[in-house]
């Protein structure tokens, strides 16, 4: 298992320039922040996976961003901060907007746009399933069929939807 996850959203050089304090640390090194900047990014994916086919092909200046500030505010408290800290920094809420930005992403209603202004489609590969027998009892049971519920709700509405000539023939 590599000790490190790939990045790609964001970098090491942008975490120093992001947040200068990661620089004057003498026990924190390179391979620590890309640690801590594939975490990020794996949180990232994890959220937009069922929306946005990975990796991303292109660069998507928010996921940089978003990828950048998780990523800083994980070492921040995970290595250099204490709570005194960090609580007087801007970084909690730097971390709670990117979180609630990216909450957003993956529920569809802030699209991803390219570094050249292309909005990136959606993925196409997969699809939700809707079921009209959603609000019903289900028809279908594992036990003896004699204890078999079937919700006359269900037979009524299906009745009603097909008319009145198939509603006649269930009762």
């Amino acid at each position: 298992m590599p000790t490190t996850s790939p990045v790609s959203y964001t970098s090491v050089g942008l975490m120093y320039i992001s947040c200068p304090d990661l620089g004057s640390v003498t026990t924190l090194t390179s391979g620590h922040l890309a640690t801590f900047a594939g975490q990020a990014e794996a949180e990232i994916n994890g959220n937009i996976a069922r929306l946005y086919a990975l990796p991303m092909a292109g660069d998507v200046p928010l996921l940089t961003t978003l990828a950048t500030d998780i990523a800083i505010y994980k070492v921040l408290t995970r290595r250099l901060f204490t709570s005194e800290r960090l609580a007087a920094s801007p970084w909690p809420d730097r971390y709670r907007e990117s979180v609630a930005m990216l909450l957003k992403i993956a529920d569809g209603s802030l699209p991803l746009v390219t570094a050249s202004g292309a909005v990136l489609a959606g993925r196409s590969d997969i699809s939700e399933v809707f079921s009209t027998t959603k609000n019903y009892v289900p028809t279908i049971w594992e036990g003896a069929w004699p204890n078999q519920d079937v919700d006359p709700n269900k037979i009524e509405d299906e009745g009603a939807r097909r008319g009145s000539e198939f509603r006649d023939r269930l009762i």
